[in-house]
C-alpha cells in the first residue's frame, strides 16, 4: 500500500511537472506587451529568441512579476534594455532587475544628466561590466522578428523628458511609437522631421497622459493609444488628453485600469 502511494504520488508530481513545462513553454510567442508597472513604464518587445525592455518601471519586483506573467520563469535573461530617460519612473526598477536578470547590452540616450539615481545605475553597470552602448536618431536595431528605428533625440534638449529615446518598432505586421516623457515641442519636432513616417498603428501616450504632452496634430497619426499610468500626485492622465482622445475617436487602454496590453 506504501509503495502504491508513493507511485500515485510521484505520479501526480510528474504530471504537475508536465503540465507547468508545457504551460511555460507556451509563452514563446511573438509579441509587444505594455506592463502593468503602476505609475511609470516598461514595454516588453519579445520573440522566441530575443527579449527586449524598453523602460523598467519605477520597480523592481513589480516589474519582474509582469515579466513572468508572459516569459518563461526560469529564463533570467534580458537581451536588451532600453532606458528612455533618467526619470525614476523609467529606470528606478533596474537595480533589482540587474539582481535577478543577465542583461546582454543596456542603451540609454547619448546625454548625461546629474540626477543622482541615475548616476548610481550607471556606475552600477561599469562595475557590474555590463555592457551598455547610447544611441540617437537615425540608429536602428533589426532581427529576424523586429525592425527598430531610433528616432529622437537628434541633439541635446533643454531637458531630460525631451531627450527620451523614441522608438519606433515594426513587428508582426504592425508598427509602433514608444515616447518616453517627450512633450508637445518635441512632437511637433517629430511631426517636421519624419512626416507621414512618423504614423504608427499604437502610440505609447507620451508622459503617462501629461496636458503638455499629445498634441492633437500628434495623435491624429495613431490608430490606438496605451497609457501607461498608475496612482499618482499629478493627476495622470490629465483630463484634458482623455477628452482629446475622446474627441477624436481615438481608442485607449489604461494599464491603471485594464492591466496589461498586449499586440501579437
Amino acid at each position: 500500500m506504501k509503495i502504491l502511494t508513493l507511485i500515485l504520488s510521484l505520479t501526480i508530481i510528474i504530471n504537475l511537472f508536465l503540465f507547468w513545462y508545457i504551460f511555460d513553454n507556451l509563452k514563446t510567442d511573438s509579441f509587444v506587451a505594455f506592463l502593468d508597472v503602476g505609475q511609470g513604464s516598461s514595454v516588453l518587445v519579445f520573440n522566441s529568441k530575443l527579449k527586449l525592455l524598453y523602460d523598467v518601471g519605477p520597480y523592481g519586483l513589480k516589474t519582474i512579476n509582469e515579466l513572468n506573467k508572459l516569459t518563461k520563469i526560469y529564463n533570467r535573461t534580458l537581451d536588451v534594455v532600453f532606458i528612455s530617460h533618467p526619470d525614476r519612473d523609467h529606470y528606478g526598477g533596474i537595480f533589482d532587475i540587474i539582481e535577478r536578470y543577465k542583461i546582454r547590452l543596456i542603451i540609454i540616450n547619448p546625454y548625461l544628466s546629474s540626477e543622482s539615481g541615475y548616476l548610481k545605475f550607471l556606475e552600477l553597470i561599469k562595475n557590474k561590466n555590463i555592457p551598455f552602448i547610447t544611441l540617437k536618431a537615425g540608429d536602428y536595431l533589426e532581427s529576424n522578428f523586429e525592425k527598430i528605428f531610433i528616432v529622437h533625440p537628434d541633439k541635446r534638449y533643454k531637458n531630460d523628458n525631451q531627450n527620451s529615446l523614441v522608438l519606433k518598432i515594426l513587428k508582426n505586421g504592425k508598427e509602433f511609437l514608444l515616447t518616453g516623457d517627450i512633450d508637445q515641442k518635441i512632437e511637433k519636432h517629430l511631426i517636421e522631421k519624419y512626416g507621414k513616417n512618423i504614423k504608427a498603428d499604437y502610440l505609447l501616450i507620451p508622459h503617462h497622459g501629461s496636458k503638455y504632452s499629445s498634441n492633437q496634430y500628434f495623435l491624429s497619426n495613431f490608430n490606438y493609444a496605451i497609457i501607461q499610468v498608475g496612482q499618482n500626485k499629478y493627476n495622470h492622465p490629465h483630463l484634458e488628453v482623455i477628452e482629446r482622445l475622446n474627441k477624436m475617436n481615438l481608442p485607449y487602454w489604461r494599464t491603471d485600469l485594464n492591466g496589461i496590453f498586449m499586440v501579437k
